[in-house]
């Protein structure tokens, strides 16, 4: 499901932008949700395999953010190193939903963050989420706003969606 979502990033793609909610982190980290984090997801073969998500507090306001497992159908695009993804996120409101500002080689992707039951789901949004032009942070903030409030039912990247993860050790 993530390492869908992340293959996707890369083929269909996700929303990405050099633009992100906020421009600098504010929201405090949540420590409830910093540690590894697993799922099993679906490859471009059709075969499941198991994919962990780890956070950790960078500082105050933001996390690393690593993703692991066998990432092969993402090597091409020169985002994995050995057998991970790494990258730094921050968490902004909008709404009243939290969603993260998730940061991989210089391109940001907004998901929301879903933590119910123990579980922990990161829902990307989709390319395409809006028809308007970004061209700042202020207009992206905008944007999901207005997509939030006027969708039941958000535009996301299902392909590249982790749903319900697992705190793992």
């Amino acid at each position: 499901m993530f390492f869908s979502a992340t293959i996707l990033i890369l083929y269909a793609c996700p929303f990405s932008s050099p633009y992100k909610l906020d421009k600098e982190a504010s929201v405090p980290v949540d420590e409830t949700l910093l540690g590894k984090w697993a799922t099993m997801v679906t490859n471009k073969r059709g075969n499941l395999q198991p994919v962990k998500m780890i956070l950790s507090k960078k500082n105050d306001n933001e996390y690393n953010i690593d993703f692991t497992g066998d990432l092969n159908d993402l090597k091409p695009y020169r985002l994995v190193y050995e057998d991970s993804i790494k990258g730094s996120a921050y968490m902004s409101i909008v709404a009243d939903r939290p969603f993260l500002n998730i940061e991989i080689k210089g391109q940001t992707y907004i998901s929301e963050l879903i933590y119910k039951n123990d579980t922990l789901s990161l829902m990307p949004l989709a390319d395409g989420f809006t028809a308007k032009y970004i061209k700042s942070d202020e207009d992206l903030r905008a944007a999901v706003q207005v997509h939030c409030k006027t969708w039941v039912f958000p535009k996301f990247d299902e392909q590249f969606c982790l749903k319900e993860m697992v705190r793992v050790n």
